[in-house]
């Protein structure tokens, strides 16, 4: 069961007030150079890193030829790493945009204190694995 915009708006203003932090949907145009064209090539890739790695980082990786089997709006992927990290992952190609489940699984991840990380390119990818919180 998904959410209308208006709950949206509303959770949204819960969280961050009138003039807070609003949620991103995307980098504006042209602020990553890399951002792939087609996502599941990105799913792909991610997929053959962390299978490559060794000890294998394990993931927990939502299908891509439905809507989630997960839970409505849940990330592309959980991906566990060495010593006891993970992060959380939405792909999203060049011009791919959040919807309104996946903003509110977002921010209701963000309220417990998760963040769900935004990922266009390989190049985001290995910053998001690379960071030490």
């Amino acid at each position: 069961m998904g959410i209308t915009p208006e709950q949206l708006r509303a959770m949204e203003l819960r969280l961050y007030g009138e003039s807070g932090k609003k949620t991103p949907i995307g980098p504006p145009e042209g602020e990553n150079r890399y951002a792939v064209s087609d996502e599941l090539k990105l799913h792909d890739d991610i997929i053959a890193f962390c299978n490559s790695q060794s000890p294998r980082w394990k993931y927990i990786h939502a299908r891509t030829d439905q809507k989630s089997t997960i839970a409505k709006g849940a990330c592309d992927f959980v991906i566990f790493l060495p010593n006891g990290r993970f992060v959380c992952i939405e792909c999203k190609s060049r011009t791919g945009k959040w919807s309104t489940d996946q903003l509110a699984w977002k921010m209701e991840m963000e309220r417990i204190g998760h963040t769900v990380h935004e990922c266009r390119s390989m190049q985001e990818f290995f910053a998001i694995v690379n960071h030490e919180p």
